[in-house]
């Protein structure tokens, strides 16, 4: 069958992102590809760096309390956490920039919403020279199913990214054997 010509109420709706790799504006295609090309030198990950949001991917464990929640990383540059407010707090104002930046989180039916901006601009949000900028803004949707945990995340980067980008998602399933 053949699809119905748009609304114009639904016109101007945003795109979903596509899959892929992030797709930058094109003055940036250069240094993308650049970035790429000297990945083994460029890479933050590759000289031991935090990997940064959304390239760390979903928690390796949360820690939930009255208020927050705290996520815990084990990456092959190092262990590393976030606090994450859930108590409807706003955004810190005044923090250090970093390479998880600062979040908070609300709760939208059964999914948690955490939005993250104040990043340093230092990681990459995937391999091959996705860079981004300081004023990177992420959205991480993280949902329980039974024993899974469905994660994704956008990023969104108008100055360098032609349009958000979504993380390919994951889904990790409960267990009771520790990974070493």
């Amino acid at each position: 069958g053949c699809a119905a010509p748009p609304s114009a109420a639904n016109a101007s709706a945003p795109r979903p992102p596509r899959p892929g790799p992030p797709q930058y504006r094109p003055e940036f295609a250069a240094r993308v590809a650049d970035l790429s090309a000297r990945q083994v030198e460029e890479d933050p990950v590759l000289r031991c760096l935090n990997p940064g949001l959304p390239r760390i991917g979903p928690p390796d464990k949360i820690v939930q309390r009255v208020g927050e929640a705290v996520f815990l990383y084990e990456d092959v540059s190092g262990n590393f956490f976030r606090v994450v407010p859930t108590d409807g707090r706003a955004p810190p104002k005044g923090n250090e920039r970093s390479f998880l930046g600062d979040s908070v989180a609300h709760w939208e039916g059964d999914t948690l919403v955490v939005e993250t901006a104040n990043f340093n601009g230092q990681a990459w949000l995937t391999d091959n020279g996705a860079f981004h900028t300081k004023d990177l803004r992420v959205v991480e949707r993280l949902r329980r199913t039974g024993d899974a945990l469905e994660w994704t995340a956008t990023a969104y980067d108008p100055a360098v990214l032609a349009e958000p980008w979504t993380a390919p998602p994951r889904v990790a399933k409960l267990t009771d054997l520790e990974v070493v």
